[in-house]
């Protein structure tokens, strides 16, 4: 099964822990993001299934560009997003053409691929934000973030907030970063 069908699986019997905005992400915002952004901005979420991150950011005068390899996710997002504005992308990220210095925010969540990493930062405008969580692999798996690993990837950008702790048989790993002025 390739991973557009494993998701479309997944997203069509329902996953309700990604229906509410993830309280590491709320808490960055309300502390950092809407402080530095008080207007809104360009946003884009990767991995943004069916849109948690996405819709909370529209309400808040956030233009957003969501990217997820779901079908089912995107058209899902696009219903609960209908009037708002928010565009929805439905492709690979390995496939996805970031452009350059476009985004005051970027999310990442729970998508790892070290690749993304160099691109994302490119995508950044001057001063723009990345929030990010992802699994850390325990045991060690060469296909998984390690512990700290994150701030490698990150590297560039100037670190807000980090913390790794420990959740069930794995950790996370979450992080605020800004693209230097």
């Amino acid at each position: 099964m390739d991973n557009r069908m494993l998701w479309n699986e997944r997203y069509t019997k329902g996953l309700p822990a990604l229906e509410i905005p993830d309280p590491f992400f709320v808490k960055m915002y309300e502390e950092h993001i809407s402080k530095e952004f008080p207007n809104g901005g360009i946003a884009l979420d990767l991995a943004a299934g069916t849109g948690r991150h996405t819709l909370f950011l529209s309400t808040d005068n956030w233009q957003v560009r969501a990217v997820d390899i779901s079908d089912v996710a995107m058209e899902r997002l696009a219903e609960k997003a209908a009037g708002r504005p928010v565009q929805t992308i439905c492709t690979d990220l390995a496939e996805y053409a970031f452009p350059q210095a476009a985004f005051d925010l970027i999310v990442l969540y729970y998508h790892f691929d070290r690749a993304l990493f160099a691109a994302v930062g490119k995508a950044l405008k001057p001063g723009g934000l990345l929030i990010s969580k992802q699994a850390v692999g325990k045991p060690v798996n060469p296909h998984t973030l390690q512990a700290y690993e994150l701030l490698q990837l990150t590297e560039g950008l100037e670190q807000i907030s980090y913390a790794e702790r420990p959740v069930k048989e794995r950790g996370v790993a979450e992080y605020l970063g800004r693209k230097p002025f």
